[in-house]
């Protein structure tokens, strides 16, 4: 994958992130008696699903930029 596939993959992950946290607070507010709209845990599951492939993009981008080198010379 090349860094600017990662960082485009990058954004894509934290706006679903985003998303389901909204999801998650919509579904947290539900008159008593009534279920809410999603089950609740299948969010938080795919959320914390997502925050961990965040962490390994972020990881791997990372490296890359440590590695990476112009004119022979490291950008860190």
């Amino acid at each position: 994958m090349k860094l600017a596939e990662a960082l485009i993959l990058r954004a894509d992950i934290q706006k679903r992130i985003e998303q389901l946290k909204s999801r998650l607070a919509d579904n947290a507010k539900v008159q008593e008696g009534e279920k809410p709209s999603e089950e609740p845990k299948a969010l938080l599951a795919e959320l914390d699903a997502l925050t961990s492939e965040l962490e390994r993009l972020i990881v791997r981008i990372n490296l890359t930029n440590c590695t990476a080198k112009i004119d022979g010379k490291s950008l860190t």
